[in-house]
């Protein structure tokens, strides 16, 4: 294929890689459109409906208890089938679902019920095509070419971020929330096609020896992970940094609606924010790696995490508040996809082609499974002590991340030390 060495690993352009860019694409693409959902449902539950707290948190659990229920089985279903079908599949899964939101304000109305069974399903989707996304990469690209990879995704996905949530709060204004939720779904059917144009023929996997469980095989993935201490180190970060930022992120769209009085569109802008830090840091960290080393960067990184999260909780209404929280989102997302694509990149390094798919699902397990349990202890914190308070709490607890790191190997991967 043009542009790919997989032998040598040797960073050939990725302009001239045609499979790539469909993949980039509707990649891009998809998260386009899930931006105009988080605001969607976001709005509809808080605005149309008058959700709760409890009932915002619970919407969240809806859409992380998947992660849990669901990832170390797509990882085993990753490695046992070609991941391309998978990833299509689970595009066009969630354009049917997507779709009901829009069906359902057209015929009746909305319930707070639908909107739990939508982000259920969404999510499950997401976790079996994400995880198969993931582990599909290495099959196009090799070395120097999959950091460069992991590097250009998370630039077009923050770009894209930054699109879908900007035109997430036009369209919901413009169009209402429902009507714009369609654009999802017309945008998951994009990504689809972009996959379906891919000509590399992934090699089917080997067959599993006869009487295999599925179990054995997921527990093949967590010995891997949980046994390798840098790969160990690095996932029982993430897993900690996800449960805190699932917290957070359960109450902050209701905090600034509500207590601090945004309009969706101020929303969508501040989300917009978040798109551009990502963008940065996407385009940082390969230089970053380069001159000081892996560990030096994600470090940082995490370091930068608690920081970020500050404005949110000290600033007032207004237009200077709302300044300084799209700053802070700027700064933590660009740290954020710094350390993610790179952490990434050493996982993917790191891990045997036939463990790749399992690998990536046990540390999607890890750091996503005990999110929905985050939301509704967000939800209940929320409901106690208040929306605030809470959120100060989330902040201070930002910085476990950090000492997980600091006292794990990674911080020996300096410039020049091989993985």
């Amino acid at each position: 294929m043009p542009g790919r060495d997989r032998t040598s690993g040797r960073a050939s352009s990725l302009w001239q890689h045609r499979d790539f860019h469909r993949y980039w694409g509707g990649q891009a693409i998809s998260v386009t459109g899930g931006g105009i959902t988080a605001i969607g449902i976001s709005v509809i539950a808080v605005v149309d409906l008058h959700a709760s707290t409890m009932h915002v948190a619970v919407i969240a659990f809806c859409g992380r208890l998947p992660h849990l229920l669901l990832s170390l089985h797509a990882g085993v279903l990753a490695d046992r089938y070609r991941k391309r079908p998978i990833i299509i599949g689970s595009d066009l899964g969630c354009a049917a679902v997507l779709v009901t939101i829009p069906f359902a304000a057209w015929i009746a109305e909305t319930t707070l019920l639908h909107l739990y069974v939508v982000s259920f399903l969404v999510s499950a989707l997401h976790v079996i095509g994400s995880n198969a996304s993931i582990s599909y990469l290495p099959m196009l690209l090799r070395g120097e070419q999959l950091k460069e990879g992991n590097s250009k995704l998370g630039a077009a996905n923050s770009l894209a971020d930054l699109a879908g949530n900007n035109l997430g709060g036009l369209l919901v204004t413009v169009l209402g929330a429902a009507r714009a939720i369609t654009l999802d779904a017309v945008s998951y059917l994009i990504g689809a096609w972009c996959l379906l144009r891919i000509r590399h023929r992934e090699p089917k996997p080997e067959p599993r020896p006869e009487g295999t469980s599925q179990w054995t095989e997921i527990r093949e993935g967590l010995d891997y992970t949980l046994k390798a201490p840098l790969v160990r180190s690095i996932v029982t970060a993430n897993a900690t940094t996800s449960f805190i930022l699932a917290a957070s992120a359960a109450l902050w769209s209701l905090y600034l609606l509500r207590e601090l009085a945004w309009r969706p569109t101020a929303l969508g802008l501040v989300m917009g924010a978040g798109g551009v830090g990502g963008f940065l840091g996407a385009l940082m960290w390969r230089p970053l790696e380069r001159r000081w080393g892996a560990g030096p960067v994600m470090l940082t990184a995490l370091a930068l995490n608690p920081l970020a999260q500050i404005p949110l909780v000290v600033v007032g209404p207004g237009v200077g508040g709302q300044a300084a929280i799209g700053a802070g989102m700027l700064l933590q997302t660009c740290a954020a996809v710094a350390h993610g694509g790179l952490q990434r990149s050493v996982r993917q390094e790191l891990c045997p082609d036939h463990l790749q798919g399992r690998a990536q699902a046990t540390g999607a397990w890890l750091a996503l499974g005990l999110r929905p349990f985050a939301a509704l202890l967000a939800g209940v914190l929320g409901t106690l002590i208040g929306l605030r308070p809470t959120l100060v709490v989330i902040t201070c607890a930002l910085t476990a991340p950090f000492l997980i790191l600091l006292c794990s190997p990674v911080r020996d991967l300096g410039a020049g030390r091989q993985l």
